[in-house]
């Protein structure tokens, strides 16, 4: 044999060969499957020579019969199914996201948010596997692949990478951004979080949330966000699978969410797939951290705003961990000596995280979760006048959570869950002579399993049912005669509670067509019962992707949602007044169909990212709240509601630099959000009360040195919409924003208009606050010591809340004003320059 073969795939070396010489080689077409390339270089060697030298770099033997070699082997499985978990190589923590690709075939999965994947191909002798993870250490490993192999990684931290990047705010591979099937959809890593200048010090995740596009902060002073033109109450928020209601302390200065336990969040604006429902315009799904199972370690940290500590460490190594923490206000430890009886120095919160995760199996996972916090104030001012103003307020979750994950096989992943939440507002005002309370609870316990099969590459199909059991507690009291002297008084035990079912069930497939193309198709069916209402609806879920290149996709999204319950807020009220309600025969469930658009493009070798989303929502059975006061304890609400409609549009950009000294984001929203209500306004649409045309924000961080870094946030929004009656005159001065009779087309300066001209019915949102910006900045000193056995870390941030103390008017209040006598409006500034230090230890 004289002959030269160089990398080619064995059945062509084999033709080649019969082409040479007088033989023929006899095999089944299966057993050739998955063999390496082969190399061979002969001059004048024997033929049994040949055949050995050729068939040693194959699992191939081989028989010389007449002219004939026939070829026998094992037969290789037509698949192979790779699955396993993605975990951190120190702590055992589940690695949420992390990417498993196949460089030969270019075949590839994330991880779900228990860590699992599961990869199915085309059988071979051995597989190279790629296991990536921002901030680690990306690993390659080669595997024999003959059926069905369990396969999990360990991956470690990239400690160069972090040193230079520790404010960083890439958490995803950053392909993803672009090849992702997920419109609307942003994830946040603890870097992420870390990033952004918080009120706390130590990053705050709802902070994180607010400066995203289609998000808006609420006003100073006030809890909660507002996505895409929905209201706060319309956000799901789920923490290990719990809902929790009002994720903020100190009224929105501070998240619910303490940073030293949080692993990973998914804000999803739009797309949602069929297993989330219940709330029509946002879902922020957050995983805790699991706790180490190699090694205990914790996190101390004290500050002006909090302090507070983390321990975790492992129960059994290798096999189960826990992670507990507490955290508590410091607010009024440090401001009462100074400001006697002033609002913040009486008020504190609190919150406790704990977790224990049990790997009881190779094949099942036991996770029990714990979240308890609250928020305590009690202030009266003047109280010796009769205008003296008394104020008590308390409000808190607590959630439970108790889950199991099982693997059926290398395909089937299933997650079965029940949590338990328990939920209470509770506000008290008196000022005058009059007195008004109101008491809102809910208690949540849902139970559900999702099972997730993966088929192949380009399936991953998932199902599952959901069962929620509800009970709210919603009551109202006000009259002449303060509590302190009248026996009545809200007590929660004595409301009559309101219970209701829903039972939904949903399915789903993500599906890739081809190279360029992918879609999702989903539909959720819930049912929802209460003795004297029943409804059920089709939530049809649709999500389409394009590749147009390697570093730009176009995606595209319809999603429809239904909401059973409804957060009822007053406009008229004189305290921060809201109540949440369940659907019933008067209440129907609010209902949402949303469709967004959306360019994504990748720059410099993913280095940047940008994207261009338009959006337009509609949602149905909206409602407000119109009741006056009532004289005894009220828990029939609906008689006072009124109902309607809103629809919301719009267009976001996006810009983020994930790596160098220098990262961060900007986003910028144009937004348009309207509500119509038939016995409201006269029937005329106006805008909704955070309908801000222009939002602006900018989060940017600077590693100066190895342990030095700087960042800064930067809001620029328009300002919210209120009401203005027409005997009032607005100062500064502003321009209507719809046309009332008798006021012209309602264009020309309030300060100039007829006093007692124009509808007092239409009114409602006419005017805007004045414009709100804000820059926050942070600085960091941080420094790691390392030994044989840790490394610990301690770190020193000093923080400015509104730098240069901008007024920004959060209310707009009526007086006299003494020159003219006339009824003037003035605007109101609440949250001043707050500075604060925070100190942190971590080992």
């Amino acid at each position: 044999m004289t002959i030269n073969i160089k990398d080619r795939p064995l059945p062509e070396a084999l033709a080649i060969i019969e082409s040479r010489v007088p033989v023929r080689f006899a095999y089944p077409t299966e057993l050739l499957r998955g063999q390496k390339n082969v190399s061979i270089m002969a001059s004048e060697m024997p033929l049994h020579k040949f055949l050995d030298s050729l068939f040693r770099q194959t699992t191939l033997t081989y028989h010389l019969i007449g002219d004939q070699v026939v070829l026998t082997g094992q037969l290789l499985p037509a698949k192979t199914t790779l699955s396993g978990y993605v975990r951190d190589a120190h702590t055992g923590e589940l690695l949420i996201g992390a990417s498993v690709y196949l460089p030969t075939g270019g075949a590839g999965v994330l991880s779900n948010n228990y860590g699992f994947y599961s990869l199915t191909v085309e059988g071979a002798d051995s597989i190279d596997v790629e296991v990536s993870y921002v901030g680690y250490k990306s690993l390659v490993r080669r595997v024999v692949a003959h059926g069905d192999v369990p396969l999990s990684f360990d991956l470690l931290l990239n400690v160069e990478q972090e040193e230079i990047n520790k404010l960083t705010v890439v958490n995803d591979k950053r392909e993803d951004f672009v090849r992702k099937n997920s419109s609307g959809m942003l994830d946040l890593g603890t870097a992420m979080i870390a990033a952004v200048p918080s009120v706390g010090g130590s990053g705050d995740l709802i902070g994180s949330v607010e400066m995203l596009p289609g998000v808006q902060a609420g006003i100073d002073g006030t809890p909660g966000y507002f996505v895409r033109g929905g209201n706060a109450g319309q956000n799901l928020i789920l923490l290990d699978d719990a809902t929790l209601y009002n994720p903020s302390h100190i009224f929105g200065l501070v998240s619910v969410f303490n940073p030293a336990t949080i692993k990973h969040a998914t804000l999803m604006k739009g797309g949602f797939p069929a297993s989330y429902g219940d709330h029509v315009s946002s879902v922020l799904d957050i995983a805790m951290k699991d706790g180490s199972n190699q090694q205990t370690g914790g996190v101390i940290e004290l500050g002006s705003v909090s302090s507070g500590a983390t321990l975790y460490g492992p129960l059994e190594p290798g096999k189960s961990s826990f992670l507990v923490s507490g955290r508590r206000s410091t607010t009024d430890f440090l401001l009462h000596p100074i400001l006697q009886n002033n609002y913040f120095s009486n008020y504190y919160f609190y919150d406790v995280n704990a977790k224990l995760n049990f790997q009881v199996t190779p094949h099942d996972r036991l996770l029990l979760s714990f979240y308890s916090g609250r928020d305590n104030n009690n202030y009266s001012a003047d109280s010796t006048d009769s205008a003296g103003i008394g104020y008590s307020m308390h409000f808190g979750n607590t959630a439970v959570t108790a889950r199991w994950n099982h693997q059926f096989s290398g395909k089937l992943f299933v997650n079965t869950s029940v949590e338990y939440n328990n939920y209470h507002q509770f506000l008290s005002a008196t000022q005058q002579g009059y007195f008004a309370q109101l008491y809102s609870g809910i208690r949540d316990i849902d139970a559900k399993t999702n099972f997730s099969w993966y088929p192949s590459p380009e399936h991953k199909l998932s199902a599952g049912v959901d069962y929620l059991y509800q009970t709210l507690y919603p009551a109202t009291l006000s009259g002449q005669v303060a509590p302190l002297d009248s026996p009545q008084t809200i007590v929660p035990s004595g409301i009559p509670p309101k219970t209701s079912s829903r039972l939904a069930v949903y399915a789903g497939d993500d599906i890739k067509l081809g190279r360029r193309w992918q879609a999702y198709v989903g539909i959720r069916a819930p049912y929802y019962y209460k003795p004297d209402a029943q409804y059920f609806a089709i939530e049809p879920r649709l999500a389409l992707l394009y590749l147009i290149d390697a570093s730009t996709s176009v995606k595209v999204s319809y999603t429809t949602m239904h909401q059973y319950i409804h957060l009822v807020q007053s406009y008229n009220a004189t305290f921060p007044a809201e109540i949440w309600i369940g659907s019933s025969s008067i209440v129907q469930p609010q209902v949402s169909q949303e469709i967004s658009a959306g360019l994504f493009k990748n720059f410099s070798g993913n280095d940047y990212q940008t994207s261009l989303e338009v959006y337009y929502k509609h949602l149905d059975n909206q409602l407000l709240f119109g009741g006056g006061p009532t004289p005894a304890i009220d828990n029939s609400i609906e008689s006072q509601l009124i109902f309607g409609k809103g629809w919301d549009y719009g267009a976001e950009f996006y810009v983020r630099k994930n790596r160098g000294r220098l990262t961060g984001w900007l986003a910028y929203t144009l937004a348009y959000a309207y509500e119509q209500f038939d016995s409201l306004n006269e029937g005329q649409s106006f805008p909704f009360a955070y309908d801000r045309r222009h939002v602006l924000d900018i989060t940017a961080a600077y590693s100066l040195t190895p342990h030095w870094k700087v960042a800064a946030n930067f809001l620029l929004a328009s300002g919210r919409a209120f009401s203005l009656s027409p005997d009032s005159t607005f100062v500064p001065g502003n321009d209507a924003l719809y046309s009332n009779p008798g006021r012209g087309r309602g264009r020309g300066r309030g300060r100039n208009q007829n006093p007692n001209s124009g509808s007092w019915d239409i009114i409602q949102n006419n005017y805007r606050l004045s414009p709100y910006n804000r820059l926050d900045l942070s600085i960091h000193y941080a420094k790691t010591r390392t030994t044989a056995r840790r490394v610990t870390e301690t770190e020193w941030i000093f923080s400015v809340f509104n730098v240069y103390a901008r007024p920004n008017n959060s209310f707009v209040y009526r007086t006299i004003d003494p020159a003219t006598r006339k009824v003037v409006a003035k605007e109101l500034p609440l949250i001043p320059v707050i500075p604060s230090i925070t100190y942190t230890y971590k080992f």
